[in-house]
C-alpha cells in the first residue's frame, strides 16, 4: 500500500505523462494539416491515441481513489484484531494475578501497537515511536511501543532510578504537561531551530525528525507523544492524521481514567513517585 505522499507523486508523475501525450497528439494532428498526411504519421497518431485511452481510464481511476475514495489505512481487520487483543489481555487466566497498574499498562500498549501498525503504512518514515505520559510534577513515561515492537524505552529505566529525568533532560513533553492546551503541537522538523527541540541524545536526534504531541486530558495533565524518523510527518495540514491520533489518545485516555485509576498511580506504585 502506497503512504499518502507517493500516491500523490505517482499521480502528479501521472498527470505530467498524460499532458505530454495530449501534447504529441496535438502536434500530430497539426503537422497533418500543414504539412501533409503520411503513413507514418498516421500509425504514431493511433498508437498515441490507444495510449490516451488506456491512460485516460487510468487517470479517471486514480483521481476517484486520490480525491473521492476514503484511504483505508484502518481496515475492519485491523480494528478486529485490535478489539481481539484487548479481550485476550482482560480474558487470560493470569490477569487475576496482575495488580492494576500492569493491566492498564498493558492495554495501552495495545493501543500504542495499533496506531503504529496503521501510521508506517500511512505516513513518511520507517520507524515511529509512541508514548503516553503521565503526571507533570514527577512525569512518567507509561506506556511505549516503536517499529521494533520494543515495548520498553531506555529513558523508562533512568526515570525509575530518578523521578525528575525528563524534566531535567528536557523533554518537549514536559512543557506541555506543565501547560495543558487542549490543541495539539506538531513539530515538522524537529532539527528547526525555530522549533527549539531539544534531544537528549545522539540516537534520539537520528530517530526523531518529526512529532506531534496532545494532551488527552488538560485536567489532570496527561499526552501521547507520537515520533517520525521523517520530517514532515505529521502537517498541521492533514486533519485525518490529526483525528486519528486523537482517538488513539482518546482510547489511551479511556484505560488511564476508568475506575479512577490514574488518581491511583502514586499509591499502587510509589516507587515511582517518591515524596519529595
Amino acid at each position: 500500500m502506497l503512504k499518502s505522499m507517493e500516491r500523490s507523486t505517482v499521480f502528479f508523475l501521472f498527470c505530467a505523462f498524460t499532458i505530454a501525450c495530449v501534447g504529441v497528439e496535438v502536434y500530430l494532428c497539426y503537422s497533418m494539416v500543414a504539412r501533409g498526411f503520411t503513413a507514418g504519421k498516421a500509425v504514431t497518431g493511433v498508437l498515441n491515441l490507444t495510449i490516451m485511452f488506456g491512460a485516460g481510464k487510468l487517470f479517471l481511476k486514480l483521481v476517484s481513489r486520490t480525491f473521492l475514495e476514503p484511504d483505508n489505512v484502518i481496515s475492519f481487520s485491523k480494528l478486529h484484531r485490535f478489539a481481539s487483543d484487548r479481550v485476550r489481555i482482560l480474558g487470560e487466566d493470569g490477569v487475576a494475578n496482575q495488580d492494576d497498574y500492569a493491566i492498564r499498562q498493558r492495554l495501552i500498549t495495545e493501543v500504542l501497537r495499533f496506531a503504529e501498525e496503521s501510521l508506517r503504512e500511512w505516513l513518511p518514515g520507517t520507524h515511529f515511536e509512541l508514548c503516553v505520559f503521565v503526571d507533570s510534577s514527577q512525569p512518567l513515561l507509561f506506556a511505549y511501543f516503536d517499529s521494533n515492537h520494543d515495548s520498553i524505552a531506555r529513558s523508562m529505566k533512568l526515570r525509575e532510578e530518578n523521578p525528575y529525568w525528563y524534566l531535567e533532560n528536557n523533554y518537549e513533553v514536559t512543557k506541555l504537561l506543565k501547560n495543558p492546551t487542549s490543541l495539539p503541537r506538531i513539530i515538522p522538523n524537529t532539527e528547526d531551530k525555530k522549533s527549539r527541540y531539544y534531544f537528549a541524545s545522539l540516537q534520539q536526534r537520528r530517530q526523531l525528525k518529526s512529532t506531534m504531541l496532545w494532551c488527552v486530558d488538560v485536567k489532570v495533565p496527561c499526552a501521547i507523544v507520537i515520533s517520525s524518523n521523517a520530517k514532515n510527518a505529521f502537517r498541521e495540514s492533514d486533519p485525518e492524521v490529526t483525528a486519528f491520533i486523537k482517538f488513539v489518545g482518546s482510547m489511551a485516555r479511556f484505560d488511564l481514567f476508568d475506575g479512577g485509576f490514574i488518581h491511583q498511580i502514586h499509591r499502587l506504585r510509589p516507587d515511582l513517585f517518591p515524596t519529595p
